[in-house]
């Protein structure tokens, strides 16, 4: 919602980024995840999003939606870019990442912050009550803030 941050608020040169911001710039992130781990087999048929605009600057800045694909799976979800405080503030404030999928044998929880590797959680939760806790050691990184790095780290 800052209006000096014009990488997120204005559309590029080309006039290919209509709109920007937080629905370009971090529902990617949380999408290219939940797409990497079901394999890839998502195939979005109908969607359905209510989205709010920042009065100051246009851009994008929470929204909801949900995703009805081909093969009968349903999703939901929602982001805000308007948690106060960001990765360059001082002191810097992290993106508070939760994604939760649900199935018919049991369900997945990744949680984490992403200033704070120790803050993350890989949950497999069973139908039978069994509670398994993966990738302990490993930290949460879910976005390579490294302006040389290749990306987000969550794949």
């Amino acid at each position: 919602d800052d209006p000096s941050n014009v990488g997120w608020n204005e559309p590029d040169a080309s006039g290919t980024m209509l709109g920007n911001g937080f629905a370009w710039g971090q529902s990617s992130h949380l999408l290219a995840w939940v797409y990497h781990v079901s394999g890839n087999t998502l195939c979005p048929k109908r969607v359905f999003c209510a989205m709010n605009h920042s009065e100051r600057t246009g851009a994008d800045v929470s929204h909801a939606a949900t995703i009805i694909c081909d093969d009968g799976i349903t999703f939901s979800m929602s982001g805000t870019s308007l948690l106060p405080g960001n990765a360059h503030s001082d002191p810097p404030v992290g993106k508070s990442i939760r994604i939760k999928i649900f199935g018919t044998e049991g369900a997945i929880f990744y949680t984490g912050d992403d200033r704070d590797t120790q803050s993350g959680r890989l949950e497999l939760r069973k139908e039978c009550g069994g509670v398994e806790v993966h990738c302990r050691d490993l930290g949460f990184e879910f976005e390579d803030l490294d302006q040389e790095g290749i990306g987000p780290e969550s794949l």
